[in-house]
This record gives structure tokens, sequence and C-alpha cells, in this order.
């Protein structure tokens, strides 16, 4: 053992490691650092993200919560109020309105604040609490409507309350767009005392929950057991479909640009771990000749890959953490104050990634040393006996991919890199191909540094066409990552420009509906088109009742509720038709179009006959199309599309939207006003919900792209410092035949400038492909080829790898021929 340490640090000493041990730290730090921040954001994202709900979860029934839930979360330590929403009529001396009533306990909101005002559009501030018995907190527009002010008294049924304060906006603002009417607030203990809540009322009720998230999973499990089909569970990304799905592309895209980074560090360690071998080869025929055997060689570099494995990755923890906290100081002025926590997980990510990578890449090369014969020592070829390269790539690709799964936790997202990376080993073969084709047609056209150094290329076209392989994988990477933060970005934010609309308007009713639209243009407010509604629930699939594939369903959707059905002829522009065909218009019997998801959660196929109860009339129709929906668009949206109105239009409500600026927001009195039964909802802390997450998500891939740039440029330099020993023979022979330094140069200079070229188009093209897959199917958005990307791969990857390849082999033309053969011998 004490000869094994010895001989490693004479390794160590003479440099002989310091590219594997720097690729090796630059990996885990890079994995780590990237984990840290990329969960510092998504935890604050979350966290952020939980004041829609104004907790951590809820558990929302039709029935009163059981106290045994109650009890379960208690003993669990986790904070808890109850909230219960009703409708009923309030009045005042002089008017009365349909309010939404929220009832809640004095600990309302676990999470977020409830902006109030003195006055309806004053001055507002927050708090942290709910009304005090016999206060009422109502809407700004109520005001208009009962023609109050702020200290006057309003009738809820049988109770009587004081009006203490203008409600601006609250954390947990109604997730439906359909059905609300303005709310008022209220203390939970008051219900009773209003009289207005009865035995068969409809009334929402809900257990707001806080605390840890182990907490939080025992109470969701215990609840497994309990809940009926009254209750369900709701999460974060449960709560509203606009957020979650937000949520959801968010940690996409931070999960691409991760596993591109462990990607990229595999490649350096694996050409730094076979340089190394290569270089230890006529070693270990010495130690064989000096009574070695296989095991103990295998001992000897097993050995190695522990100590260097179990000390790089921990000050590449190091340096991980301290890189990221370095990038949180100088980004402090962009980033959201109070970043949440990382995640403990996020540094047994980087050690993993440190091993696997290392285990994956460096292990096959160093442990095939074994197999080094002792005859070795006289023979001129040096990595005789190591194990081929092309068994070592698989090896590397099987095991980073599942790195990559494990890590990003999405099969597509692992898929599209795995295919990426197949197509340009694919490519790097038929370039290195054409090399040799092309070859001779051009050493007859060009100069003699130009001869020379296509030369090259054709000479050594095994190994150029793995290093074609490694720099259009880098390119492909690189370029993948700059249209994440370009293209995909830019597309994510188009969907919510800044005249998206914030104000939807709904129950207008067919006399309503020309009032509405005067209004509108009167004001010269830009709206949407009118959407037909109806409430209706789907009840049967082919005859049979739909309650045993609720039962069987994993979904967290409730299929028993009413849903919001619409009609129309043209389909949206944020809808993909996924299965089936989208209505025609020649269509006379009834065809509905299914939103994905929900059509998935009980089994729904093109072709079913769906019977649906509207107004307890039975209307059946054919399920001709299932649609993809981009809930983060913030446009009206359905999970149920018909192709011609319902039941003669006679139960039919209206919707619309518009974008409102905040000096106009009195628009919305005198909307109300006129119209009294219709509905308003205000969206914008939703809309600066998505937007903020749009640049976090924004901040983290440029942070991201940074690091992997770096990683990158090292895979560049340690794929140039594989071949030095070869260049090096070259130059001295072409310098012992008379050749100048500059034109050595130069042939150095054509060689890694034209390998950059051929990789950067590989890459492009590689690029291209990949980016197509994550577009459509990854983060379902529109595929948009770039121009840009086909001309930046060739032209970049030249520059960048014929610069950094000269700078690299700088030394070869300044080493005197004798010098290097003698070295050489």
């Amino acid at each position: 053992m004490t000869s094994i340490f010895t001989l490693l640090w004479r390794d160590l000493r003479a440099g002989e490691l310091n590219i594997l041990i720097f690729s090796l730290i630059l990996a885990t730090a890079t994995v780590t650092s990237i984990s840290l921040f990329t969960s510092r954001i998504q935890n604050s994202i979350l966290d952020e993200a939980t004041e829609f709900l104004a907790a951590d979860a809820q558990v929302r029934s039709t029935l009163p919560i059981k106290d045994e839930i109650t009890d379960q979360a208690q003993h669990l330590d986790l904070e808890t109020a109850l909230l219960a929403s009703f409708r009923a009529m309030a009045f005042s001396d002089t008017g009365m309105q349909l309010v939404s009533v929220k009832a809640a306990t004095q600990q309302y909101p676990l999470k977020g604040a409830v902006t109030l005002a003195n006055a309806p559009f004053g001055e507002s501030y927050t708090v942290t609490r709910g009304p005090a018995q016999g206060e009422i907190w109502l809407a700004p527009r109520l005001f208009s409507a009962l023609e109050i002010s702020p200290g006057a008294q309003v009738t809820i049924g049988d109770a009587h309350f004081t009006v203490s304060a203008v409600l601006v906006k609250e954390p947990d603002s109604p997730q439906s767009f359909f059905g609300v009417a303005p709310r008022a607030i209220m203390h939970y203990n008051d219900i009773q005392a209003t009289g207005a809540v009865q035995v068969g009322s409809r009334v929402n009720h809900t257990l707001l929950l806080k605390g840890s998230a182990p907490s939080l999973k025992a109470l969701k499990e215990y609840l497994v057991e309990s809940l009926d089909s009254h209750t369900h569970w709701v999460g974060v990304q449960d709560g509203n479909r606009n957020v979650g799905d937000a949520l959801q592309r968010a940690e996409k895209f931070l999960l691409l640009a991760g596993s591109l980074s462990v990607l990229l560090s595999g490649v350096a360690i694996a050409l730094a771990a076979r340089r190394y071998a290569i270089r230890q080869s006529t070693n270990v025929a010495l130690l064989k000749t000096f009574g070695q055997t296989p095991a103990q060689i295998t001992k000897r570099y097993l050995t190695v890959l522990l100590v260097l494995g179990a000390s790089s990755v921990l000050v590449g923890s190091i340096i991980g953490w301290l890189l990221h906290w370095i990038i949180l100081q100088l980004l402090s002025a962009v980033l959201p104050s109070g970043l949440v926590a990382a995640s403990a997980q996020s540094f047994i990510t980087g050690a993993l990634a440190g091993f696997v990578t290392l285990f994956a890449f460096a292990a096959p090369p160093l442990l095939s040393l074994r197999h080094v014969a002792p005859a070795a020592v006289l023979r001129q070829d040096s990595s005789s006996g190591i194990i081929d390269p092309r068994i070592a790539a698989l090896i590397g690709f099987v095991s980073i991919n599942a790195l990559v799964l494990a890590y990003s936790q999405d099969l597509m997202i692992t898929g599209v890199i795995a295919i990426g990376g197949l197509i340009t080993l694919a490519g790097g073969s038929l370039l290195a191909w054409l090399i040799l084709t092309l070859g001779k047609w051009v050493s007859a056209h060009f100069s003699n540094a130009w001869r020379l150094g296509i030369a090259n290329l054709k000479r050594h076209q095994g190994f150029n066409a793995i290093q074609i392989v490694i720099f259009s994988t880098l390119i492909m990477l690189l370029l993948i990552l700059i249209d994440t933060r370009t293209s995909l970005i830019y597309q994510w934010q188009k969907q919510i420009p800044e005249d998206t609309p914030n104000h939807f308007i709904f129950n207008i009713f067919n006399d309503d509906k020309p009032v509405v639209k005067h209004l509108l243009d009167e004001s010269n407010i830009q709206y949407s088109q009118f959407y037909p509604m109806m409430r209706g629930r789907l009840t049967e699939v082919n005859g049979d009742s739909i309650a045993p594939r609720v039962e069987q369903t994993e979904s967290h959707m409730n299929y028993e509720r009413e849903l919001n059905l619409t009609w129309a002829t043209a389909l949206g522009g944020d809808n993909t038709v996924v299965a089936g065909s989208w209505h025609s218009e020649t269509d006379t019997s009834i065809v509905v179009s299914a939103e994905e998801e929900y059509a998935k959660g009980i089994g729904l196929k093109v072709g079913d006959s769906l019977t649906f109860s509207i107004t307890g009339q039975q209307v059946i129709a054919t399920l001709g199309s299932i649609r993809s929906v981009q809930w983060d668009s913030m446009n009206p949206n359905f999970y149920m599309i018909f192709n011609q109105p319902l039941l003669d239009n006679t139960a039919t409500n209206w919707m619309t939207s518009f974008h409102l600026p905040k000096d106009q927001k009195i628009f919305v009195n005198s909307l109300t006003r006129k119209v009294p039964t219709a509905s308003v909802i205000e969206l914008d802390q939703m809309i600066r919900q998505v937007q903020n997450i749009i640049g976090q998500v924004s901040i983290a891939i440029e942070f991201i792209l940074l690091l992997v740039l770096v990683a990158g440029i090292l895979v560049l330099i340690t794929s140039v410092q594989a071949t030095l020993d070869i260049r090096f023979q070259e130059s001295a022979i072409l310098r012992t035949l008379g050749a100048k330094r500059r034109l050595v140069s130069q042939v150095l200079i054509i060689e890694f400038s034209s390998l950059g070229f051929m990789a950067g188009l590989l890459g492009a093209f590689g690029a291209q492909l990949s980016l197509y897959f994550l577009q459509t199917k990854v983060f379902q958005l529109t595929f948009e080829p770039s121009l840009l990307i086909m001309f930046l791969g060739p032209i970049s990857g030249a520059l960048l790898i014929g610069i950094i390849g000269w700078l690299s082999t700088r030394k070869v033309t300044h080493q005197p021929p004798l010098t290097i053969l003698r070295s050489l011998q």
C-alpha cells in the first residue's frame, strides 16, 4: 500500500494527474454550484408560488373538514387555518349585491399577506391576519355597488357587519375564472350568525397547512386512506393551472441546463483519464517485469481512483458552494431578496455526479492497464493494452445518460440528449470519411501550410473523428443553452406580453352582452372575443357511468365537479390537437374536443360517446379530438369545447377578457354598476408571478451557461492536451526537415480551425434537431428554426477551437527538435 501512495505522490508531483484532478474538481464544482443555485431558485419560486394557496398546501372539501384531519395536522406540528366559501346577498341601506363570501379564522393567511386600503383605490397596506369578529372586508367595486363608504354597516343573512377595510388583494385569489362574485371576507366564527349556510347550501371548506415538507408528506399519506370523493389534497402546482404549468416548465428549463453540464463534465474526465492511462502503460509494463500481478495493478489504480475521487469531490463541493455564493453576490441586484436555502440534496447531486463520471469515464482506461503486457516497455505503441476507446465511450455514454436521467428525472430530456449525442457520433464518423475523400483534392489546390494541415487531418483520421465528435458535442450543448436563453425564453415571454389580458368578465347573460360591448367600446378598451359558456358535468362514457373510472384514476383532478363548457369553430393559438382532428364546420352531429390531461386521467379516447348533464338535461357528443393546452398563456381555455351551441343557448352566459392599466381600474366600478350580475376577476398578481418565474429562470440559465462554457473550454484544452505527444513528434520532424516555426504554427491553426468548422457545422445540425424535440415535446412551444445557430456553429467552432488549439500547442513550436526526439525515444 505504501508503494501505491508513493507512486501516486510521484505522479502528482510530476503533473501527470493535474488535468484529471482539475477536470474532476470542475465537474463536481460545476454540478454542485448549478444544483445549489437552481435549488435555491426553484425553492424560492415554489415558496413564492405557495402564496397563491395562502399556505404550503390545502385540503379542500364540499363538506366541513373532519376534526381528525385537523388533529393529525397539529400532531405533525403543522400550522392550520380554516376557510369556508359561499355565495350570499350583501345589503346596505341603498343597495344589494351578490357576493362571494370567504370566512376565515384569525390565522389566515399562513403564507403571503392580505392587501387592504382605507378607501377604494386608495393607498394600500398589508396584514397577515383575518378580520376580527363582527368586521368585514369588501372588494373595491362593492362600495359603488352598495353605495357605501368604509365604516358603514352591511348585512349578510341575519348578521350585521362593520366594513372595516377595503379588500385590495388576497394571496389565494379565486383560482377559477368563472362563477366568482365580488369578494367579501369575514371571521370564520360569524358563519352561524348569518344563517346563510343551511343544510344543502353550496359551501366549499378549506384547511390551510403550513410546515416542513416531511410533515406535509406524512399528512398527505395519512389522508390517502381517509379522503372521500368530496375531499382532495391541493399542492402549489395543483391549485392553479397557469402558475403550475409555469413552475413545471421552469423546472424543465433548469434541469435541461444542469443535465448538459453533467454530460460535459464526463467528456472532460474521459479525455484526461485516457491520456493518463496511455502515459502510464510503460510504467505498468515495467511493474510487471518486476513481478507485479494484474490483481496488484488493478488494486493500485483502483486506489488511485478512490483517493482522487474522494479528495477531488470534497474540494469540488467546497468550490461549488463558494462559486454559487459569489454568483449570488454578483447577481444580488437582480435576484429576488431572501432566496430560500438550497436543499442538502444539491451536495449529494454534485458528489454523485463526480463519482459516477469518474468511474464511468476514468475507470475503464485505468483498470484496463492490467492487460498491458511486460513487452510493451519495448514497443512504441503506448496505447497497447488500453481498452478500445469505442468500448470506453459506450460505457461512458450509457452511464452518463443514466446519471442525466437520475438528475433530471425526465425521460424526454434524457432521450433528446441521448439522440443528439448519437447523431453527433454518426456525423463525426461521416465527416472523418469526407476528410479522407476530399483530402487529395484539397491538398492540390492550396498552399503548403494548407496541404500539411489537411494532410494531418487525413493522417490521424480515427482520432480526428473522435475529436470532431467531442467538439461538436460541446458546441451542440452550448448552442442549445444559448438558444434556451434566447429563443425558448423569448417564446415563453411572448405568451405573456405587456398587454396580456389582466381582467376577465363573465356571467354576462344574453341581454347584457350588448351593454358590456358598448361600455368597452366607449372606453376604447381592447377586448378578446366573447366566449359562450355553460355549466355541465360529464356523467357517462360510452353509456357507462364515469364513477369506476374516477375511482381508478391517479389524476388529481376532480372529475365529479361541474365544468365550464364552450363551443367554437376555430382552434385557439395556444391549443394543439394531439389526437383526432378538430371540428369540421360541416359536422351536423354534436362533437366535442377534450383537454389532454383531463382525457388521459379517465382514459378518454377519440370516438368515445360522452354524456353530459347540463341544467338537468342530457347532451350526448362524440369525442372528436384531444388537445394540449398552454394554461400559462393567460388566455381563456376550457377542458371541453363543442362544435355547436347547446340547448338552443337558453342557459348560455358569456365571457371576455381585456387589459386594463392601473390608472383605468375605476372602469370596473362603472361596468359592475351597469351590469351588477356580471363578475370580474383581476389577474395582475398571477401575471406578475409567472413573469417573475420567467425572469428567475432566465438568470439561472445565464449563470449555468457561464459554468458550462468554462467546462467546455476545459474539454477543448483536455482534448488538445491528449494529442500533444503526437504533435511534438510531428513538429520535430518538420523542423528537422527545414520547416520554419511560422509554418508549423500555421499548420496547427489550419488543422484546429478546420476541425472546429466541421465540428461547429455538425453541432449546429445536432442543436437544431435537439431544439425541435425540446421546443415541441418537452416545453410545448412552437419550433422556430434558427439561421443564427447554423451560422454561429461553424464560425464560432472554427474561431474557438482554432484559438484554444493554437494557444494550447504553442510550446510545440518552441521546443528544439533534438530535445523532442530524445524525449520520445
